[in-house]
């Protein structure tokens, strides 16, 4: 990496131009294996420590750690960080733990980049768990959503940089499989009715009792008490809202044929798995089946988890599914799904074997590399992004397993994270393992992932949360391949869909490369909400280049030699 000069970010309808100075700084010699990555939370800034609660109880909830969300919660252009979290568990109404909102101030003079705590009124407290930013009122204000044991609350965004004190969202009825303890996960969001706003999925983990009563020991009376092992409760219903305008949402479980989702939830995800133009569902679930749900195009959905092959592994077994990515790895224009799961399992890539109208998948991750490298890992987080600019997607999984003392050999409680380096060219879709320092040494016990542009130089930075550790900030300084660029975009939809959740985009050039395309979503990875900006790498000999896109209402949009090296602001036309 040499020396970075400023980024643009080019309004296409408008052909305005903002510039964005960008610090420079001299590049550290590329690391052997490829990926250059600095950790920088401290010296930017960002001090938090995740809190479990632990306070010898053994808890299962102690265990399943906390998100992060990549936010522009004042509109600066600069991603800020929203950080949850937990303890004490269990929730005593004594006094809550708070989460942490820490503001982007982009550059400083010597071009280093520089967080601080914000203060923007009283942020979620309670037993946190997961986060995702989105504009839910159509404002064009980017609100949170956070998810507890407890009810899932709304902060509202006054666009003053304040959020307004947390409201919980309206319980389930009680035939809808109303929990006692409610425990929300990962959440997602689209326009899953075709109403023009963003709906709402929340799924929820266990039916888990504090006062349950069950001793756990591995070896009989005589061993040492531990954590339970999730097998031993009960799921709870996922919730489904319907956004009714104005921050209000209804619960519509029942109503939209989805209140047969009582997996043990954690991951989920939005995403038009058929290009059909309409938002389906795909549900991670611990020890129980997958769940893959169509969407009718009606405000309902049809289960099609067995049908679909995404349910099950290769050999039809469920497993312990946690977090989710998803992205067209295999380069032939529809989304694969990536889920991380228990060591032993191996993490699963399903190759959508679309075109066409049926949502049908198959377990490749044997063949393709994917699934050998976690084998004595066990995975939550996980994001896809070109780190290194060389066209295929690479893949990064977070680590760390529940256990203290983890009952199986060659697998430890805190955990290197995974690096995977896609492949391009005819072995597009297949993945090798990268060993690098910054991924091996000092491991934690990680949980949270999200991917965003935090320093606006073209490529993704990380940021890695902990269950009782810090959290860690991972500043991309790989160098691409000799003359290859970055083209980013940032989508302005109509009110109230802001942000043109569900729309897709397409780069293609004159190279021969396929056509490589994105997908805008909100809420992935484990109990996180990654950056909004959609990126791709661009080939020194590119020649000539077009962008398609296609907005959530249908409307097509196509840009002819976008210039490279800039975030295009481009605004769906009235």
């Amino acid at each position: 990496m040499g020396w970075r000069g400023g980024v643009r970010r080019l309004a296409v309808v408008l052909a305005a131009v903002q510039s964005f100075a960008l610090r420079p700084c001299l590049a550290a010699a590329p690391e052997d294996c490829g990926f250059t990555f600095a950790e920088t939370a401290a010296e930017a800034g960002v001090r938090f420590v995740h809190d479990s609660g632990s306070r010898g109880g053994l808890h299962l909830p102690e265990t399943m750690g906390a998100g992060v969300a990549w936010i522009d919660f004042d509109g600066d252009g600069w991603l800020d960080l929203y950080l949850v979290q937990s303890g004490p568990f269990p929730p005593d109404g004594g006094e809550r733990s708070s989460d942490r909102l820490f503001r982007n101030l982009g550059p400083d003079g010597a071009g280093e980049f520089r967080f601080s705590p914000a203060g923007a009124g009283e942020l979620a407290r309670g037993y946190g768990q997961g986060v995702a930013a989105a504009d839910v009122d159509g404002d064009r204000d980017i609100d949170l959503l956070v998810s507890r044991y407890g009810p899932t609350v709304l902060l509202r965004n006054d666009g003053a940089g304040r959020f307004a004190a947390a409201k919980p969202l309206p319980a389930a009825a009680p035939e809808g499989g109303a929990a006692e303890f409610p425990w929300g996960s990962s959440m997602a969001l689209a326009d899953a009715d075709g109403d023009g706003d963003l709906d709402l999925h929340v799924s929820r983990y266990l039916d888990y009792d504090p006062d349950h009563g069950l001793d756990c020991r591995r070896e009989g009376s005589e061993s040492p008490p531990e954590v339970c092992d999730p097998s031993l409760f009960v799921g709870q219903h996922d919730r489904f809202y319907t956004n009714r305008g104005g921050g209000e949402f209804e619960d519509a479980t029942s109503s939209a044929g989805l209140a047969g989702a009582d997996g043990k939830g954690l991951g989920a995800l939005f995403t038009d798995l058929n290009a059909d133009g309409r938002p389906d569902l795909y549900v991670a679930n611990d020890l129980t089946l997958n769940l893959l749900f169509g969407n009718r195009g009606d405000g309902t959905f049809e289960d099609l988890s067995l049908l679909s092959g995404a349910a099950v592994n290769r050999n039809g077994r469920p497993e312990a599914g946690m977090g989710l990515a998803v992205s067209d790895f295999d380069l032939d224009g529809d989304p694969d799904l990536a889920v991380t799961n228990f060591d032993v399992e191996t993490n699963t890539l399903y190759r959508n074997a679309g075109p066409g109208p049926d949502l049908l998948f198959e377990d490749v991750s044997a063949t393709a590399g994917f699934g050998q490298p976690s084998f004595n890992l066990l995975g939550f987080g996980i994001v896809a992004e070109d780190f290194d600019l060389d066209g295929a997607l690479d893949v990064y999984v977070a680590n760390g397993h529940i256990f203290a003392s983890p009952r199986r050999d060659n697998t430890e409680h805190r955990q290197r994270n995974l690096l995977l380096r896609g492949r391009s060219g005819k072995a597009a879709g297949s993945f090798s393992e990268v060993r690098c320092a910054w991924t091996d040494e000092d491991p934690l016990v990680s949980r949270g992932a999200a991917i965003a542009d935090y320093d606006n130089d073209g490529d993704g930075d990380l940021l890695v949360t902990a269950n009782d550790g810090p959290a860690r900030l991972w500043r991309n300084d790989t160098a691409g391949p000799a003359g290859a660029t970055w083209l980013g975009l940032e989508l302005r939809g109509r009110s109230p869909n802001t942000q043109a959740v569900g729309a897709v985009a397409t780069l293609s050039g004159e190279t021969g490369t396929p056509p490589a395309r994105r997908w805008a979503i909100r809420g992935d990875s484990y109990q996180s909400s990654s950056g909004h900006r959609l990126r791709w790498a661009v080939p020194a000999a590119d020649g000539r280049r077009q962008l398609d896109l296609r907005w959530p209402s249908g409307a097509r949009t196509r840009i002819v030699d976008p210039p490279a090296g800039a975030y295009l602001v481009v605004e769906e036309r009235p």
